[in-house]
This record gives C-alpha cells, sequence and structure tokens, in this order.
C-alpha cells in the first residue's frame, strides 16, 4: 500500500450535474475513490425550482457538463447517490436558486439531509464566473438580495452547518468582512485561495472561522509551486482539499490528489490539507 492509499482524504468542493442516468458511472468511480483513499466528498446540488431553461442556465458557468435535471433540481438524486454511497457524500444545498421563505426552504432540505449550504455572491454581472446576477435574474434589487443572503448566513450560523461560498476577496473585501462580523460563529469556506490571495489574506488574518480551498486551482499551483507552499504553510489550519469535480468526474479528485503530493509539503501539513481541516470545517467527527 503507497502513502496515497494508506492516507485519509475529504473532498470539500465538488458539484452533482449528474442523474439517474449515471448510476453505474457514479458508483464505479466512488469506488475509485475509495481505493484512493477518499472517504468524503461534499457534493453541492442545485435546487431550482422556479427557473427556465434559459434563465438558469445564466447562472451555470461554462464548461460544466450536465448530465442530470436540464432545469437542475439536483436535490432528489442528490441525496439517492448519498444513500446508495453508503454516506461517503456529504449533500449541500446550493442556494443561488432560492426564492421565497429562506429559512423554511433551508430547514425542510436540512430535514432531508443535506448537511452544509453552497452560494455565491452573484450581486453584479462583474463576477468572476461570467454568469449572470441574481438580482437581474430575479429581479430584485441588491438590497433585496443581500438580505436574502443574510437570511442564509443566520440559518447556516443557528444551525452549525458549514458554508462553501464562491466570493473573491478582491473585488467584494468589505462584504466579505461584513458578513464575518455579522456571523463570528460562521463556519465558511470561501474557494480557490478567496480568488485573489493579497485580498484575502487579510480575511484570514481577522478572522478565525474561515477557510479555503484549492479547487480549480491546478494551473496556477502548477505554474508557482513554491508560491502556494509557503500560503499553505503560512495558514496551516485553514486550507481544504477540494477538486471542483463533478460527481461523475473521479479522475479530477484523483488529479488533485496528485497535485497535493507535487507540494512535498512536511506529512503533518498534507494530512491537514487532506483530512483535519476538510473534517474541522465540515464538522465532521473522528471516523465519521
Amino acid at each position: 500500500m503507497n502513502k496515497t492509499d494508506s492516507q485519509e482524504i475529504i473532498d470539500v468542493h465538488c458539484h452533482c450535474f449528474a442523474g439517474p442516468g449515471q448510476t453505474d458511472l457514479v458508483s464505479s468511480g466512488l469506488a475509485r475513490l475509495r481505493q484512493a483513499g477518499v472517504r468524503h466528498m461534499a457534493v453541492m446540488g442545485l435546487v431550482n425550482t422556479g427557473l427556465g431553461v434559459q434563465d438558469i442556465g445564466k447562472l451555470i458557468p461554462e464548461g460544466f457538463d450536465n448530465l442530470g435535471d436540464p432545469l437542475f433540481y439536483e436535490a432528489d438524486d442528490l441525496l439517492k447517490f448519498n444513500r446508495e454511497s453508503a454516506g461517503m457524500l456529504f449533500p449541500m444545498v446550493d442556494t443561488r436558486c432560492l426564492d421565497g421563505d429562506v429559512p423554511g426552504l433551508l430547514q425542510h432540505y436540512v430535514k432531508l439531509g443535506f448537511r452544509g449550504i453552497k452560494g455565491l455572491y452573484l450581486a453584479d454581472d462583474g463576477n468572476d464566473l461570467n454568469v449572470a446576477s441574481i438580482p437581474e435574474t430575479f429581479g430584485i434589487s441588491l438590497q433585496q438580495y443581500q438580505q436574502r443572503e443574510w437570511q442564509i448566513f443566520a440559518f447556516a450560523e443557528a444551525n452549525d452547518l458549514p458554508v462553501v461560498y464562491h466570493m473573491d476577496a478582491s473585488r467584494y473585501c468589505d462584504v466579505m468582512q461584513a458578513i464575518l462580523d455579522d456571523f463570528p460563529r460562521l463556519r465558511i469556506n470561501f474557494p480557490h485561495f478567496g480568488i485573489g490571495r493579497k485580498a484575502f489574506r487579510k480575511v484570514l488574518d481577522r478572522n478565525d472561522n474561515v477557510y479555503t480551498d484549492i479547487a480549480f486551482m491546478a494551473p496556477h499551483i502548477r505554474n508557482n509551486p513554491e508560491s502556494y507552499r509557503d500560503f499553505i504553510g503560512y495558514y496551516p489550519d485553514r486550507v481544504c482539499f477540494g477538486s471542483d469535480a463533478l460527481l461523475y468526474q473521479p479522475e479530477i479528485v484523483l488529479e488533485y490528489i496528485e497535485l497535493v503530493k507535487s507540494l512535498k509539503m512536511p506529512d503533518e501539513l498534507e494530512a491537514r490539507v487532506l483530512a483535519g481541516n476538510p473534517r474541522r470545517f465540515l464538522g465532521l467527527g473522528q471516523g465519521v
């Protein structure tokens, strides 16, 4: 058994984009990942109940091949995949399409079996994902949108749920800090190294409850491994393993495992990134 096989690995950042037609594909992929040491995968499931094909398409970044529900209602399929995986998955509800009684809707999904929340800050068309803004898509004001997001954060904090929240610190650092000021007990992961590491450092330095992950960062890390290794070493308890893989793409998770190995970090730091920090962020007890 090599070192990779013997290590525990927890991926905090995956997406569903799969349905019943991919049952065998997902099952075989998860089996490959178990053999590689992956114990849990936090998978984000969209819960679109009101937007049509054209509008929901505006909220999905390019380059992600959806093999599931064309309208992106993924809750039932994701929970079914989790049951079939014997609890390997950690379902997180993607809130970008929530509309109406936000606390009531979140309570509903928690009762169904969701264990965390995924969000994106889409206040305007200038976001780094090049997708439409929520105010534009839903016909609401910026203030109404921010009130909705604050309801999501309040629910997560009150119910001790982890939040993965895509937000660019280089553009929205003040808003990011406002969230953390209002919800100091919130466990929140701003993925992709907070998009802009220079601005994000200020957030990490001021807030102990903030995490980040390496998802979708492979090209940047390969181009400057020393810089990213130093960053991880400076924040050893904050950086989590994540891949941004879709549920039917085990090869991407495996690629990111190898990416972490390529950084040749001290064993203890590598173990924190691969499992220790993800466990703390997701709120998983030892051996769960």
